[in-house]
């Protein structure tokens, strides 16, 4: 025999070895091989003719003992497994029952192991695959892996969750569950499936054998060994051995499996189909064919199955009035023969031999209708006429089991009112006995009928509207005017509207699962437009949060269900971050980070699912700066720049494929802006110019191209403030001084044109406030006072309107502490001790509110060390003794309350210098004591 007809026949007999004897020639039958071929094929397998009455070992048996059969691996250890027992063996490999040894915790395991004389680069490669499907498969309905590695002399193993169950049709009769359950338990085996098509992954050998129910009624998906990988990274693996029918079971594949086609997520719903047709009438659609192989691949290709309803046996007495009640019926002894236990179910074959149960079936009525147009259209030749995903499968069975219209079927007007019959089975009845009492009667009751159907119709109506006027009021008419300046009435009253539909539509959701989808959306928007900290606002934080916190409601109950459906936990993601914006911006930076880091986590999830989802990455960079942000607000400077770096590369990487991009460019800037402000805290006030000066040439472009757009326009006025706030402190006021004026026009121009904006209000305060303290420093102290005090008489309406917002108490608190210093500069002691004690108590009150609000407490034992610099003033020409007593007490309190933050880790260097200035007053006030 020649070098290649030998690796022919090879290839051949390992197909061989993993089908069932009787199944073996019937295969080669559905070859084109040559006459010499086929001899050599024979002539091997005839070995197993030759010791079959002598020792009556099959063909995988006697090849375990041409392969060194004395090197079982009972007793080995293979990592921190110790091998037990032998649960099953192949032509590949063997899975053996193993324990956890290293005293740690209990466990059992199904380790399989390669075979020694089958560590082929082909094989370890598909081993690998198997290891690499199963590594991305958590789910609680499919088995998992725990662990894998190599033995010493380099055989591949993995050790998978052991399941001690049955197959699932095994367990339904054994358990005599009825239609209802069936379908239940059906339901969450298309979860699982539908959590690996998500994971791109395709079974491609879905089986009763392959899908085992525990003692506790949960289904687990085993034996992933010739699932196909739906990317292109796993494209150059070899599989041709995989596809063919020796990696398969005939009677449970679809179409395109026997014709060798592509294989898509389509090929798991057709077997999917099979395995409910079994469970439904206790036949598989084309079991008489099953004798002959060549049958029953024509049968799978060019038959139409029957309905399961025409195959359900009819020796039972079931009324026709029940629909759920099982018929026991004795099972075949052939029939338990041809159940497959194939390698990777973990389990001895025999094992079933005394747990399988009579069959259970139905009737035909219980089945005809829905049932079989659910199953039929699962089991359609064409791939695309079947179930779109495992989901749509299951939710069409949900809806036959709710009573309502399901998609397989015509949604006729006939079949509406048969589901609507059914569903109130009890109005019906009633409404029967009447029409047979009093034939009259019948005209009032069709009449009645017919006025509470067109009530019915007109309620659904109104249902439908409320929906869509909710909709188009938040995500039509919302983004129309959210960028108009004046708009803040108006969104307003869109807010009021929205509430109020929305609410509405609250209590009518029941298990509508789309309809919770939108109304988590819906209060999301109604959030942005109450007080979202990053986008024009109302200004109504507490509307916002509790807006937020339904949506975020909604969307943790919606997960639980579809744990990793992309959509939701995207929706999820920007839910934990505006949360935690929302509270970080209000000085609560604790929670702020947990519902940031949440975010952070699924961010990162999602953008690793898909890297080249440009929209992915910039939710991720935008997530990243908010994480960047909480770490400014703590002091944590540097820390703070590696998120700002990390974000700005994302924004700077996209913008090379989409660079007409402007939102995305605003974007980029507010990163350079960030980035140079937190130089600027950190002391490194030239790497912050360098910075801040990137950003705000940026956005002067941005702003000349978009000028009435809100956002650009406040990120200008932001970055003009932070750069001329940077230059400031870089002793160089004067031009510090030009750009606060130019962000003052801008801040200006966006209150005018909406003076209902709270937002608008607070970034003309702040700016104003910081012009302020810059003009003291070039010593215009009127103009300074006078700005100072404008800015404070916004603040304080703002706070007035708003008593419990924390952030806008912190905000006069702090004008106040500012102003101190104007009036210091002007030698009014008195009155800067007045407006410094106002300041104490808004900051005290702050902090009642928000204990951990690092700026607030930082911010008192500043305000407390410049009472005593007042005091300490004030003393040079009255009450020297008592006043300097004050100013000791009020300069130690302050640098205790700094010495207790530095030691917690909320002090930054940054503020090293003030601490040190404020010691040396200490001693110096001590000394003209005298102490």
């Amino acid at each position: 025999m020649s070098t290649q007809t030998w690796s022919t026949v090879s290839k051949i007999l390992l197909d061989c070895l993993e089908i069932e004897v009787s199944e073996r020639y019937r295969y080669l039958d559905t070859l084109d091989l040559s006459l010499e071929i086929r001899e050599e094929v024979e002539k091997y397998l005839a070995f197993e003719k030759d010791v079959e009455g002598s020792l009556n070992f099959s063909a995988v048996d006697l090849s375990k003992g041409f392969f060194d059969e004395d090197r079982s691996a009972i007793g080995q250890d293979f990592g921190v497994y110790k091998v037990v027992g032998e649960l099953g063996f192949g032509g590949m490999g063997t899975v053996y029952l193993a324990e956890r040894n290293d005293g740690k915790f209990e466990q059992r395991v199904a380790l399989k192991l390669l075979k020694r004389e089958m560590n082929t680069a082909a094989l370890r490669r598909r081993f690998q695959q198997e290891r690499e499907i199963l590594a991305s498969l958590e789910h609680p309905n499919i088995a998992r892996l725990l662990d894998a590695g190599t033995t010493d002399d380099k055989i591949p193993y993995i050790a998978m969750e052991y399941i001690e169950g049955l197959p699932i049709d095994v367990y339904c009769n054994k358990n005599q569950l009825g239609l209802s359950r069936r379908l239940d338990l059906f339901r969450k085996v298309c979860t699982a499936v539908g959590f690996a098509h998500r994971n791109l992954i395709v079974h491609r050998d879905l089986k009763p054998s392959n899908i085992l129910v525990t003692d506790d009624g949960d289904p687990k998906l085993v034996d992933f060994g010739i699932s196909k990988i739906l990317s292109k990274d796993f494209n150059q693996i070899n599989s041709a051995t995989v596809t063919k029918l020796g990696a398969m079971t005939p009677s449970y594949a679809s179409p395109e499996q026997l014709q060798h086609r592509s294989v898509t997520t389509a090929t798991d719903i057709y077997s999917l189909g099979v395995i409910l047709y079994e469970l439904l009438s206790g036949h598989r659609p084309f079991e008489t064919k099953e004798a002959k192989l060549n049958e029953i691949y024509k049968a799978i290709i060019e038959t139409d199955p029957p309905p399961p309803s025409s195959l359900v046996d009819t020796i039972s007495n079931l009324s026709k009035s029940t629909t759920d009640r099982p018929t026991v019926v004795k099972e075949n002894v052939s029939e338990i023969a041809t159940i497959d236990h194939s390698l990777d179910n973990q389990t001895d074959p025999n094992k079933f031999r005394n747990t399988l149960a009579p069959k259970v079936t139905f009737s035909s009525q219980s089945l005809r209708g829905d049932l079989d147009n659910i199953v039929l259209k699962a089991l359609r030749k064409e791939p695309e006429r079947r179930y779109s995903s495992a989901e749509n499968f299951s939710e069409d069975i949900k809806r036959h089991l709710q009573g309502l219209p399901v998609t397989a079927r015509r949604n006729t007007y006939s079949y509406r009112a048969e589901k609507f019959l059914k569903r109130n089975k009890a109005g019906a009845i009633a409404g029967l006995l009447v029409m047979l009492a009093i034939v009259g009667g019948s005209i009032a009751t069709f009449w009645q009928s017919r006025v509470a159907q067109a009530e019915r119709v007109r309620a659904e109506r109104r249902f439908n509207d409320v929906r869509n006027l909710a909709n188009s009021y938040l995500f039509k008419l919302g983004p129309m005017i959210e960028k108009l300046p004046g708009s803040t009435a108006a969104r307003k009253e869109l807010v009021t509207l929205s509430l109020a539909y929305l609410d509405s539509l609250s209590a009518e959701v029941n298990d509508d699962t789309e309809l919770k989808r939108e109304l988590a959306a819906a209060y999301e928007k109604v959030g942005d437009v109450q007080g979202n900290p990053l986008n024009p606002n109302l200004g109504d934080i507490k509307g916002a949060v509790n807006s937020y916190e339904k949506a975020l409601s909604i969307r943790q109950e919606l997960i639980v269900n579809e744990p990793d459906n992309s959509q939701l936990e995207n929706d999820l993601a920007q839910n934990y971050q505006v949360l935690g914006e929302i509270h970080s911006n209000g000085s609560d930076y604790e929670k702020g980070r947990l519902y940031i880091e949440k975010a952070l986590q699924l961010r990162e999830k999602l953008s690793a699912r898909n890297t080249q989802d440009v929209e992915a990455q910039k939710r991720l960079a935008e997530v990243i700066s908010s994480r960047g942000d909480i770490a400014f607000y703590e002091y944590q400077n540097k820390q703070a720049i590696d998120y700002y770096d990390r974000a700005k590369a994302i924004y700077e990487q996209l913008l090379k494929g989409t660079p007409a991009d402007f939102e995305m460019e605003r974007q980029y800037a507010r990163a350079y802006m960030n980035i140079g402000e937190a130089y600027g805290w950190d002391d490194d006030l030239q790497s912050g110019e360098e910075n801040l000066e990137k950003a705000l040439s940026i956005l002067i472009r941005l702003g000349e191209k978009h000028p009435n757009d809100q956002k650009v326009q406040r990120s200008l006025m932001l970055a003009y403030l932070k750069t001329a706030d940077n230059y400031a402190d870089f002793k160089k006021p004067e031009h510090g001084i030009t750009l606060f004026n130019k962000g003052i026009e801008v801040a200006e121009r966006l209150s005018n044109a909406d003076p209902m904006s709270v937002q608008a209000k607070r970034d003309v305060a702040i700016i104003t406030r910081k012009l302020a303290e810059t003009l003291i420093k070039v010593g215009k102290t009127k103009e300074s006072s006078e700005k100072m005090l404008r800015a404070l008489e916004i603040l304080k309406e703002l706070r007035n309107s708003d008593p419990d917002n924390n952030l806008a108490v912190y905000d006069v608190a702090n004008a106040q502490f500012a102003a101190a210093g104007t009036f210091l500069s002007l030698k009014d002691y008195k009155r800067g001790l007045e407006i410094l004690q106002a300041a104490k108590e808004g900051f005290e009150k702050d902090l009642s509110i928000n204990p951990d609000h690092t700026n607030a407490a930082r911010t008192l034992a500043f305000t407390l060390i410049n009472i005593g610099t007042n005091y300490d003033k004030l003393a040079e020409s009255e009450n020297r003794a008592e006043y300097l007593k004050y100013a000791l007490e009020n300069k130690l309190e302050g640098l205790r309350s700094l010495y207790k933050l530095k030691a917690e880790g909320r002090l930054s260097e940054y503020d090293d210098k003030y601490v040190a200035e404020a010691e040396d007053e200490v001693n110096a006030i001590r000394t003209k004591l005298g102490n």
